[in-house]
């Protein structure tokens, strides 16, 4: 998975009309909820091949840098 394949999922799903960034988080967008979150992770785990249902950090990963950074120690995210 690409890092703007991700940001591109959490745009659509959060329908935000400005680009998302690396410091978005839930504490930023407020259309980041529980649902969004539920959302973004049946997304990423889509875009891995089932491979992200295997990393339960994923679940209190709250923010894109967190997403990131859990997806990169995985080995399931390029730059």
């Amino acid at each position: 998975m690409k890092k703007s394949e991700l940001l591109e999922i959490i745009k659509e799903i959060l329908n935000h009309k400005k680009d998302i960034t690396i410091a978005d988080s839930s504490q930023t967008l407020d259309a980041w909820d529980s649902l969004a979150q539920l959302q973004i992770l049946m997304r990423i785990d889509q875009a891995t091949g089932g491979k992200a249902a295997n990393i339960p950090e994923l679940a209190i990963a709250l923010s894109v840098q967190e997403i990131i950074t859990t997806l990169d120690a995985n080995g399931l995210i390029d730059a």
